[in-house]
Formats: C-alpha cells, sequence, structure tokens
C-alpha cells in the first residue's frame, strides 16, 4: 500500500494538513475534544480542561504513553482548537480548526515552527494520525491504519525534502 504525502509548507514553516469529512462540524468537533471519540483515533485524557491542562494517554503508540497537553484555545464556536505538548526543545505548537464544507466538513490542521530536521518523522506521523481520524469517521477501526512502513519511513522523504529545499 502506497500512502501519499499530504502536507503543505508555508514560508513561516507551518506544516499544514487538511481532511474532508461526510459528516457535520459539530459532529467532527467530538472526535477532537470528546474523550470518548478521540480514543477511536488518537488516545484520552483526563483533567479539567478549564483548568487549561489535561493529561493525554496516547493509544497507538508503544507502551500508551501519557503527555501532558496545555489548551491554549478551546473555541467550540470558531471550531477551534489550539494545543501545546512536549518538554524543552521538543515543545510542539497544533492548531486544529474545521472549515464548514457544503454538507461536510474538513479539519486543517497546522504545526507551526516544525523543525525541520524533525519533519521527516513528525510529517509522517501526523499524516497517520489523521488518517486514523479519517477511519474512525468512517466507522472503520484505526487500528487498521499502521504506521510501518507505509507512514515511516515511506513519507519520510517526501517530508524531508519538503522542509530542507
Amino acid at each position: 500500500m502506497s500512502i501519499q504525502g499530504t502536507g503543505k509548507r508555508d514560508h513561516l514553516d507551518v506544516l499544514e494538513l487538511r481532511r474532508s469529512f461526510g459528516i457535520s462540524t459539530t459532529e467532527l468537533w467530538r472526535y477532537l475534544v470528546d474523550s470518548d471519540y478521540l480514543d477511536q483515533w488518537f488516545g484520552t485524557w483526563q483533567g479539567e480542561p478549564a483548568n487549561r491542562r489535561v493529561q493525554v494517554t496516547l493509544s497507538a503508540e508503544e507502551g500508551s504513553p501519557t503527555e501532558s497537553v496545555e489548551i491554549v484555545d478551546c473555541d467550540q464556536r470558531a471550531l477551534h482548537l489550539e494545543v501545546r505538548t512536549g518538554e524543552g526543545n521538543e515543545i510542539w505548537l497544533l492548531e486544529l480548526h474545521i472549515e464548514s464544507r457544503e454538507e461536510a466538513s474538513e479539519l486543517v490542521f497546522r504545526m507551526p515552527g516544525l523543525d525541520p530536521q524533525m519533519a521527516s518523522s513528525v510529517g509522517p506521523g501526523w499524516e497517520f494520525y489523521l488518517d486514523r481520524l479519517v477511519a474512525a469517521v468512517s466507522g472503520k477501526d484505526a487500528v487498521l491504519v499502521v504506521f510501518e512502513p507505509n507512514y515511516y519511513p515511506g513519507l519520510s522523504e517526501y517530508y524531508k525534502t519538503l522542509f530542507n529545499s
């Protein structure tokens, strides 16, 4: 199975990925913020979102690690979620925005400040997770979306070239 890279890089080195869905924006929003829906493709969260920090347990990663996630912005009316995760030199800002497309919706995922040296692994990782979201929304088992070798190393060269050109 050959997976094609869909990521784009803008002039500010922002990674952008898009996925289209045949569900309403409100339904898609649940897959980003409701722990039960999020678990179908990414992982579960625990904590108090009102305190702007939750613990996310990643279900697709070996050992199901838990990460602290800061909620920078969560605006249901604007369908915009912004979170910060990581530690030290590997702090990532992730922006997710849902746009309405007639009777469907489109998720716009952005990651500003992606280190070009990390693009060959980070880009394939987000392609993988967003394709798991597509599977979950479609009623398929996201476990069937396999990271190696299709996404990594399969898309590594695409992202290396994209961010080092």
